[in-house]
């Protein structure tokens, strides 16, 4: 079937759409078609490559692509015997995650005041080593600080004291202020691992404070809705006691507390 869907396209093109559509995403695209009278099976293909072969139905969303790159999507329409009877071909770009996002407080609970509010910059990054995954940075008093990640990949790290005044930790401490709804502040910080992938950035941080070190988790997780906005959800996890110190969502919009995020572009209409 491979061998067949790579001959018609190098005898026809790609220029041939009957009745498809797509929508390209940051990890894929989202397609809708009319399947050929007398076809039983639509299977999908990308660049050549098989992905899925559908009974019934007219939409299918493709994931695991990577961001900013051009693909084919061929789509083969078969009967019961596989018998090929029609196909179609497009060409797309997928989108990626670069943009800002930002998050609105519904309540009237705001951490005293600090957290009425998210604002997030994030620019989809490629690179030889890493792979492809999103820097994200945030503004404080017109300064930009990147958040994520917060040393460069690959970077050697030690214990940082709280109230040090490299760019790190200012970075951290404007967070841990807004978020910590407790007296208590920390006394020291490191960063203990970092795992990035197209669609997550995760960072691993063990806290001092009054004798206790507690290891906790931060992670921005990026999808797509129903109507195709984009969207970030963050969250700090970590054990039981950690829930007492750190200011979740109070709009309920998750219920792990995670703040939802939304692309700015989806506001302005």
């Amino acid at each position: 079937m491979r061998k067949l869907i790579a001959l018609i396209t190098q005898i026809l093109g790609t220029s041939l759409l009957f009745a498809l559509s797509l929508n390209p995403t940051p990890y894929g695209a989202r397609i809708s078609y009319e399947p050929a009278e007398g076809s039983i099976y639509t299977d999908i293909y990308i660049d050549n490559g098989f992905i899925a072969r559908l009974e019934g139905g007219n939409s299918y969303e493709i994931k695991g692509l990577e961001s900013d790159r051009e693909y084919l999507l061929s789509v083969a329409y078969r009967d019961g015997e596989n018998n090929d009877i029609d196909a179609e071909f497009a060409t797309f770009t997928t989108a990626n995650w670069t943009g800002e996002y930002a998050w609105y407080n519904n309540t009237d609970k705001d951490n005293g005041g600090m957290v009425r509010e998210l604002r997030l910059r994030v620019e989809t990054v490629h690179d030889e080593t890493y792979g492809q995954y999103n820097q994200i940075f945030f503004e404080e008093n017109g300064t930009e600080y990147r958040l994520f990640p917060l040393f460069n990949l690959g970077e050697s790290v030690t214990w940082v004291d709280y109230d040090d005044e490299s760019v790190q930790a200012v970075c951290y401490r404007l967070n841990a202020e807004r978020f910590n709804k407790s007296l208590i502040d920390p006394s020291s910080w490191l960063l203990t691992a970092m795992e990035v992938s197209p669609t997550s950035c995760i960072s691993y941080v063990d806290t001092k404070a009054i004798g206790i070190t507690i290891g906790c988790t931060t992670s921005f997780n990026f999808f797509i809705d129903e109507n195709g906005v984009r969207h970030i959800s963050f969250l700090i996890t970590g054990p039981s006691i950690l829930k007492s110190f750190f200011f979740y969502s109070p709009n309920g919009e998750s219920e792990d507390g995670a703040f939802i995020l939304t692309d700015t572009a989806a506001f302005k209409g």
